[in-house]
């Protein structure tokens, strides 16, 4: 082989081996990163799962419009016709009252209303076929959210331990269990629904905990509440 051919074929051969070293160190570098990157998200998908899971386009999920009757801070009352929405950067949840009164093209027809601005929300969950059916008018039956910094608590389980919900559906069959928020054992205070938090509660149950090492925590404060009549 001739010197000039000998060195050209040298030379390419490093070339293409640094090149493909590269290539890997590359793939390596940018598979960890991808793996870190998708294991954060996957950390603030379930930090935020509790906001995100009834976003208003989540056709699966029971959270229709209703009409809410709102308890403002200073007293007043407004009657509300919304779904409870969410804000995934403030995590708050929220209602969107339009004001009819205006026109369409006012900015101030469409208003949200967030927790902190209320002292309540209330649905009359009163059946429809008893208010046409009674003679007599129905009594109004309100199920009522109080207001916390984030969202409102209806609370759809009362007993020993009661526990609280985002959104307004009662306890039955429409219920979703991903929209418990919070627990309070007797008149305790109210505390993150959590499996630490939960255990402290039900103590040396063992309904309670065994239900608890099946993670279903819901099932757990029903049979501690059995339990505990």
């Amino acid at each position: 082989m001739k010197p000039v051919l000998k060195y050209f074929v040298i030379f390419a051969l490093t070339i293409f081996t640094n090149f493909a070293f590269a290539q890997s160190g590359s793939h390596g570098v940018n598979s960890t990163l991808n793996r870190q990157n998708m294991d954060l998200q996957t950390g603030q998908q379930t930090a935020f799962s509790m906001w995100t899971y009834w976003n208003k386009d989540d056709k699966g999920t029971n959270n229709p419009e209703y009409n809410f009757l709102v308890t403002m801070l200073n007293g007043t009352k407004k009657e509300v016709k919304s779904r409870i929405y969410v804000d995934d950067y403030a995590h708050k949840s929220y209602l969107v009252y339009i004001d009819q009164s205006l026109s369409k093209a006012d900015t101030n027809r469409e208003q949200i209303i967030y927790p902190e601005q209320t002292i309540e929300i209330a649905r009359d969950i009163t059946p429809s076929l008893t208010k046409k059916s009674s003679q007599i008018a129905a009594v109004s039956n309100y199920y009522k959210g109080i207001a916390k910094d984030s969202c409102w608590m209806f609370r759809f389980i009362s007993g020993p331990i009661s526990a609280y919900s985002l959104l307004s559906e009662p306890d039955g069959k429409m219920f979703n269990p991903k929209s418990i928020v919070a627990i309070q054992l007797n008149n305790g205070s109210i505390v993150q629904y959590n499996e630490e938090n939960l255990r402290e509660m039900v103590g040396d149950d063992p309904d309670a905990i065994e239900s608890i090492q099946w993670k279903n925590y819901l099932q757990a404060i029903r049979r501690y509440n059995r339990n505990h009549k």
